[in-house]
Formats: C-alpha cells, sequence, structure tokens
C-alpha cells in the first residue's frame, strides 16, 4: 500500500513520524529507544487530509500536525509513530488525536498507554465526531472532549483538545464552570503557592496562591507548573 509524506520533528524530547496503514512493517519497526505506535481509526469517517496529536508524556506536553500526502485526502486507518528520547524510568503518554478534512474537524479519539526504557507500544485510536465545547473552557476528558477522565484539558474550537496535565487526586466536572484538577485531602497553607490539582483545585499549568483555602491569583505557566516539596511553595518551570 501506498505511504505518505513522513515527517519530522523535534520538540523537548519528542519526535513524530506519520506513515500510511498498510505496510508490513510497523511504524516503530527499527526505531531505536522508546516508541510508541498510534493506530487511527474510525467506523464513521472515510478519509482524512490531516492528522492532529495533541501528546501528554510525563509532565511534558507537545503538540503535532501533519498534512497527509501533501493535502491530499487518504482513507483510513493510518499508523503514527512518536518517538522519545529515552530516560530512566516509566514514561506514561497520553494521546489525543484529531482527523480533518479541508480544514474542518472530522472526528477526535484518544487513548494512553505506559512505556519502560526502550519499549515499542501501540495504541489504537478510533475517532468519532467531536462534541461541543466551549473554546478555551476547561475539561476532564470524556466531558465534552475527547481524553482521559484523569487529565484536564482545554476546548480548542474546531482543533484537538489541548491536554493541561494529569490530575493526581482525579478531575472534577463542574457543570456550567471550568473542570479542574482536585486538589485531594490535604489543605494548601495560607499565602503559599500551588499548582492546580496540589492542595487546592484548579488547572495543574497554573500557579495559584492559596487564600481562604481556595486558589485566588491564577499565573499561567507557559512551560507547565512544578510541584515542588513539602514546605517550599510550587512554582511555573
Amino acid at each position: 500500500m501506498r505511504a505518505v509524506r513522513q515527517l519530522r520533528r523535534h520538540a523537548l524530547a519528542l519526535g513524530l513520524a506519520l506513515v500510511a496503514c498498510g505496510d508490513d512493517a510497523g511504524p516503530c519497526d527499527g526505531v531505536a529507544g522508546r516508541c510508541l505506535a498510534v493506530h487511527v481509526s474510525s467506523p464513521t469517517i472515510d478519509t482524512i487530509d490531516q492528522l492532529d496529536l495533541d501528546i501528554l508524556y510525563g509532565v511534558r506536553h507537545d503538540v503535532g500536525h501533519t498534512q497527509l500526502e501533501g493535502g491530499r485526502a487518504v482513507p483510513l486507518p493510518v499508523d503514527t509513530s512518536i518517538r522519545f528520547d529515552d530516560a530512566a524510568g516509566a514514561l506514561e503518554v497520553g494521546v489525543v488525536a484529531g482527523g480533518k478534512l479541508a480544514g474542518n474537524l472530522l472526528g477526535t479519539g484518544a487513548a494512553s498507554a505506559t512505556l519502560a526504557p526502550d519499549e515499542h507500544a501501540t495504541i489504537a485510536i478510533v475517532l468519532a465526531p467531536p462534541a461541543a465545547c466551549v473554546d478555551l473552557s476547561f475539561y476532564c476528558g470524556g466531558d465534552q472532549v475527547a481524553g482521559d477522565p484523569a487529565t484536564l484539558y482545554q476546548c480548542d474550537a474546531g482543533a484537538v483538545p489541548q491536554a493541561r496535565g494529569r490530575c493526581v487526586h482525579g478531575c472534577v466536572i463542574n457543570p456550567g464552570d471550568d473542570d479542574a484538577c482536585d486538589g485531594g485531602p490535604d489543605p494548601c497553607v495560607e499565602g503559599g503557592f500551588y499548582c492546580g490539582g496540589n492542595k487546592l483545585d484548579g488547572d495543574p499549568r497554573t500557579l495559584y496562591r492559596c487564600a481562604g483555602g481556595v486558589g485566588t491569583a491564577p499565573m499561567p505557566c507557559a512551560d507547565g507548573c512544578e510541584v515542588r516539596p513539602q514546605g517550599t511553595d510550587d512554582a511555573c518551570f
């Protein structure tokens, strides 16, 4: 079967390559180091000309976009490989995929895996028509956006939702308001600074000041928020 134009990109520790489904070789075959193969299919969508991926790996986040076969429509399924610079320990990876045709988002889907160093693994993502979400609002995965129920996402109307981070204590759905990561059972210290989901409810990529047991004065972190040891204020990366 035909191959699509390959794309390689590097951001942080991430490399992304896209190939057509159907070659006998898997997308991770011959790849050194940690590699995640992603099989994208759909029972309702026949063809796409662009595949978008939102990737949360550990505390890092990246987005990949590519036009398939120079922008020509390609029949589903297609296969993708995500390649990581290897590091010690297990790596949790969450992927949300979005398939487009002529600029229109036809479907989204999500899956996740945990990879050991040098491991090759495969996930399958099934695209389904996306629900309507409010642009720039926050949602737990599965609440108006495709994704992991324990991860908080930001709606990007007409595009794949973007992961904000995993919720250690679970994600809370707030009807009529932004969803948020649960802060857990331990209270925040008055005047201290905390990432959302660490002792106070909020967005894990935002730094808050504890006041009256809740997060105030939110400060978005461009590169993520770092949860620091007990007794030390959290901080933006």
